[in-house]
């Protein structure tokens, strides 16, 4: 203390006396430098003692670039991705934290240390070199198996000591090494070079540098060390590296002077410098390939990989490319599209290139070669008609099914084969591997499959099938000998299992059998390339389908005016021959045949009018033309509609003022038990961010509060068309590590959304719009309806957003959806309260989950005749339907769900220990029709709690939307959103639009080339131009705008009175289809005479 003291004052006195400065001295001082890595690389070290270290920076190797912020438990880390498995040794692999002395101090480093993780994976390996300046190298340790996330065991931290004769006045560096795995992460945090300073701090010139790019967009500089002030004679490693597109030429610095041509240059300071990275931009080329079915597009694969830029593949100029194509034992590569038949054809990238890959395959009826990833019950990556329902799930004797570990072309296979590898630990043998497909088109069923065990394995495995998923028959054996040996086996099956629609086939270790391999927890039992053939031949039953169902079912009434009649049988169906129409009280309706359905649309019934839809015998056939003798007749009543007032929109955006000024004229009005009705023109509408309200970030800052609020009921909210209007908010351009990754500041349930419906906002009703969170895609949480209220109508509405979409937040409502699109990835409609989603688009632009129900009012979550589809190829079999916000609450039932793109097999996933009250589905079909087999689904969640996922019909047929939305008070979303029906007789004549009046209509809209141009309550407009193609909508009570009606120019009939003999007489409406003489309204009468002459009149029934 008193050295201290004395020091100060001597300093203090050489100040006021101008001498000169006494240097700042280390005599073995304690020194550490603390580099903190809490989610990323860029925080600026901690070193002491002050003044003992003039550089400190991390550089990562060209085959290790910190990847993303990862958290496990109280600790967030750096996470590092290798891209090449690399050495123990190599700096390519390594990730450098380097300390330099200040100048005249000389630094013995004696401890390394840090906290280490594996993310995800149980391989790769660490190693830990430290080496100084002077060139003197040391490894401390090599094989490190770091801890896996989410679990105990191996190392969760390293310390090491540092030999003494590393001692440096130039700089000291901790390397390690992340090595035997690519495509893991794995986690650095808390890097701590702690040592001895020694020696008198002497004062030198400090420099600035800078290295850029020349353009910009050129390429990339990395510099070592990082930073832009630098003691004089500071050594700097620059490297350069391009962008696609460009190619490097060379360094120069701020005066033109050329520094050198290599990628790399070493630079000492010995002034303020400016080095610039040179590059010349090339041309490019695009490769487009094509692969023909049956084969798939991964089948063929192109060396070098192309830079996929706008959506096509491009290489640079000069790139020599090599196509190989792939076969497997069902399909084959025959050519190229330019007769070329080698599986290898080579392009000299100098322009344009398209080329088409042909494939043959042998009859087959599915089949897994396990190249994409997926492996929480698998789709079958082939499969002939009728079996792209089929799935591969690993599965117990209780159907419990579980997934594997991953062995896919991206995971790095598994003993030279994409692979699914059992690896669970709950007992060897107790999981085996299932399949169900469908053999009603074949006979001769043969199953070829591989499999290998490494660890801990049964070292026989029986091939069984079934035809009942209950009596089992061994096909054969597979005896392994060896460790990592695969083995292929055929195994036929016999006669009794052709042409059946179910067999199942399982792969089931013999556990008399010996357990062979190296010690271990995990089964490491594995397979790959299973394929399942036959020979077509589609057998004829002689029984012809039969009706199982109709919507509407017979003498149903409160039938909507528009709508389908869909008529389900028991089997797949098709027309009977090419002029199959059927007829609603003598119109003729056209068929539409999609599997087991035949549906029949029509438009514009008369209300509380009872009518009879016919189908004439011998128009439905099945697959082998056996005909259904009986024809079809359904009598049925539409609705009773209330007469509607005429009346305008309260308030028209833009052109009453904007949208928020809309909302607060709704708020605003003295009597709001009235419907007060805001339209939008078409257009892109920004809601802004509060100028007062804010909102707190977990980072701890606030920022402006980016949500609008309504709190008034009976709203309607109508767009123009549901593309052309987009809503959304204004969020801050700003990202912090949240834990689990870069976030939007304001992400979050209740702080980034784009519209909240608070608590007395009820019976608000939207139609015909996109409402969309300006965060974009996997910032976090981006809520874009935040539904707090009660009986809310989406109709036709997108709600566009990546985690969180939707959020109905009242355990005491009722909400629904009917049509539109609702997309996103990770629980996208979660809440509480009873949502009922009819006929919706289920969007997926990823592989998460689609619902995630919490409390409900009463029966959760209810889908009924939606439709899933994936936005992007990888989705399809790798997501789930949903996963349980709570314990023993949550309720999501599928209902009549067409899954253009199909969940995995296993069909439900856990979240944070809950489980549902009820997961299930019921008549869950693929695009093709094909019934899904949902033996799979997942049977228990959380610690053992049991689920259904089944439904039976008399379940399924419960949940209607009167049952479910109804409940308690006969509340009827559908009347709402009932549309008013298309205008009839849409007439132009001499710059006059007329057209039918009608009582069920609040007004209507007229449009020029497709775009509202008038809003009025009186069925003309007098200002239509000739040119133009004009229609008419008409709005019902809520205000929504149905089907457009186009206007018919009157001079295109031609009336005419003759008193020629008749030979026939045809009724047309105005559309030009035939209607019956009783149809009533304006229609066209064409007389044919008996010397052939048509006369055409317009009259009015």
């Amino acid at each position: 203390m008193k050295k201290q003291v004395l020091r100060s004052m001597l300093i203090m006195l050489c100040i006021i006396c101008g001498l000169p400065a006494i240097a700042q001295t280390f005599n073995n001082d304690a020194a550490s430098v603390t580099f903190p890595l809490n989610g990323n690389i860029t925080d600026d070290a901690v070193a002491a003692p002050d003044g003992a270290f003039t550089t400190t920076s991390v550089a990562t190797g060209a085959n290790i670039p910190y990847d993303a912020s990862k958290k496990d438990g109280d600790i967030t880390y750096a996470a590092f991705k290798p891209s090449d498995k690399g050495s123990a040794t190599n700096d390519e692999n390594a990730v450098e934290f380097k300390v330099v002395p200040s100048k005249g101090i000389t630094f013995t480093a004696t401890k390394v240390s840090a906290n280490i993780i594996r993310f995800g994976t149980d391989g790769g390996q660490m190693a830990v070199r430290v080496r100084n300046a002077e060139g003197e190298e040391v490894t401390l340790a090599t094989g490190i198996k770091p801890r896996r996330n989410g679990k105990t065991g191996d190392m969760s931290e390293f310390e090491y000591d540092v030999p003494a004769s590393l001692a440096t006045q130039k700089g000291f560096s901790l390397l390690v090494n992340i090595y035997d795995n690519s495509g893991k992460q794995y986690g650095l945090n808390n890097v701590v070079i702690t040592g001895t300073v020694n020696g008198s701090k002497q004062e030198v010139a400090r420099y600035t540098f800078a290295a850029t790019c020349n353009p910009a967009e050129g390429g990339t500089v990395s510099q070592n060390p990082a930073g832009t002030e630098f003691d004089a004679d500071t050594e700097i490693k620059l490297s350069a590296k391009k962008n696609f597109g460009y190619s490097f030429v060379n360094w120069t610095d701020d005066k033109g002077n050329v520094l050198g041509t290599e990628d790399d240059l070493n630079v000492v300071l010995t002034k303020n410098m400016e080095v610039e990275a040179n590059f010349q931009k090339l041309n490019t080329y695009s490769l487009d390939v094509t692969v023909n079915a049956p084969g798939k597009d991964y089948m063929v694969s192109a060396t070098p990989a192309a830079t996929v830029v706008d959506g096509k593949n491009m290489y640079e100029e000069g790139t020599k490319v090599t196509l190989t194509a792939s076969s497997n034992k069902i399909v084959t590569f025959n050519s190229w599209s330019n007769g070329e038949t080698s599986a290898e054809l080579t392009f000299d990238m100098t322009e344009n290139h398209a080329v088409a890959a042909n494939y043959s395959a042998v009859d087959f009826i599915a089949g897994w070669d396990f190249v994409l990833k997926g492996n929480n019950g698998r789709k079958a990556d082939f499969a002939a008609e009728d079996n792209d329902a089929d799935a591969l799930v690993l599965r117990d004797a209780d159907g419990n099914t579980i997934g594997w570990l991953d062995k896919s072309q991206s995971s790095g296979g598994y003993e030279g084969k994409w692979a699914a590898v059992n690896w669970n630990t709950e007992g060897l043998g107790k999981y085996y591997w299932q399949t169900m497909v469908n053999a009603s088109a074949f006979t001769n069923v043969k199953v070829s499959s591989s499999m290998v065990y490494n660890y801990n394995a049964y070292t026989k495995y029986d091939v069984e099938y079934s035809l009942n998923g209950e009596a089992w028959t061994k096909l054969g054996t597979f005896v392994l000998e060896g460790a990592k040996n695969w083995k292929t086996e055929e195994f036929p099956l016999p006669a009794d299992a052709n042409n059946q629609p179910a067999v199942y086939i399982r792969w089931i270790a013999d556990k008399t059998s010996d357990i062979q391999g190296a010690t271990s927890n995990n089964d490491g039992i594995g397979i790959s390339e299973i394929f399942i053939t036959g020979t077509a031949k589609v057998i004829d039953d002689g029984k012809a389908p039969v009706l199982v169902e109709s919507v509407p079912t017979n003498n149903a009434e409160n039938v909507s005016a528009n709508g389908s009649i869909i008529l389900t049988f028991d089997e797949k169906v098709k027309l009977a021959n090419d002029n199959v129409t059927a007829t609603l009280d003598g119109k003729e309706l056209t068929p539409a045949v999609s599997g087991k359905t035949v549906s029949f649309q029509y438009k514009a019934l008369e209300y509380d009018k009872e009518y009879t839809f016919s189908l004439p015998a011998n128009s439905i056939s099945d697959l082998t033309n056996n005909k259904m003798a009986e024809s079809v007749s359904i009598t049925f009543k539409t609705k009773t509609r209330p007469v509607i007032a005429k009346a305008m929109y309260d308030f028209i955006v833009p052109t009453d003022g904007s949208l928020q000024e809309a909302f607060a004229a709704a708020a605003k009005r003295s009597d709001n038990t009235k419907r007060y009705r805001i339209f939008i023109k078409n257009g892109n509408y920004v809601l802004p961010a509060s100028t007062t309200a804010t909102k707190h970030s977990d980072n701890g800052k606030d920022y402006p509060d980016p949500t609008t609020y309504l709190n008034s009921p009976n709203i309607s909210i109508i767009g123009e068309s549901r593309d052309g209007v987009v809503i959304t908010n204004t969020v801050p351009n700003e990202e912090w590590d949240n834990g689990y990754g870069m976030a939007n500041v304001l992400e979050g349930i209740g702080r980034g959304d784009v519209l909240s419906l608070q608590k007395n906002a009820t019976g608000t009703y939207f139609q015909d719009l996109t409402m969309k969170s300006a965060m974009g895609d996997a910032k976090g949480r981006d809520i874009v309806l935040n539904d707090q209220s009660n009986k809310t109508v989406c109709k036709n509405v997108c709600l566009w957003a990546y985690q969180d979409t939707y959020v109905s937040n009242n355990n005491k409502s009722r909400f629904y959806f009917e049509g539109g699109v609702l997309r996103g990835n990770t629980d996208f409609l979660c809440g509480k309260g009873d949502v009922y989603y009819n006929k919706v688009d289920l969007q997926v632009c990823n592989t998460g989950y689609i619902a995630v129900p919490s409390l409900p009012t009463k029966y959760g979550y209810i889908f009924k005749d939606c439709t899933i589809k994936a936005e992007k190829k990888g989705i399809d079999g790798n997501f789930t339907l949903g996963r349980p916000w709570g314990k023993g609450t949550p309720i999501a039932l599928f209902i009549d769900t067409k899954m253009e793109a199909q969940p995995s097999a296993i069909g439900w996933n856990e979240m944070s220990g809950g489980w549902p009250a009820r997961f299930a589905e019921y008549n869950s079909q693929t695009a093709k029709g094909s019934q899904i087999d949902l033996s799979g689904r997942k049977k228990t969640f959380g610690d053992g709690h049991a689920n259904n996922p089944v439904l039976s019909k008399d379940e399924a047929d419960f949940y209607t939307i009167s049952n479910v939305m109804g409940d308690g008070d006969d509340w009827d979303p559908t009347a709402l959103t009932e549309q008013a029906s298309a205008p009839q007789n849409v007439l132009l004549s001499e710059g006059k639009l007329t057209w039918d009046d009608s009582q069920y209509v609040l007004l209507w809209a007229v449009c020029k080339d497709g775009k509202v141009v008038c809003l009025s309550t009186e069925n003309h407009y007098d200002n239509a131009d000739s040119t133009s193609k004009w229609s008419v909508r008409a709005a019902n009570e809520m205000g929504g705008l149905g089907e457009a009606a186009e206007a018919k120019n009157t001079s295109a009939v031609k009336e005419i009175n003759s008193g020629k003999a008749v030979a026939a007489v045809a009724y047309y409406n105005m559309d030009g289809t035939r209607v019956s003489e009783s149809c009533r309204g304006q229609v066209i009468k064409v007389t044919t005479m008996t010397d052939g002459t048509v006369e055409t009149v317009k009259i009015m029934k």
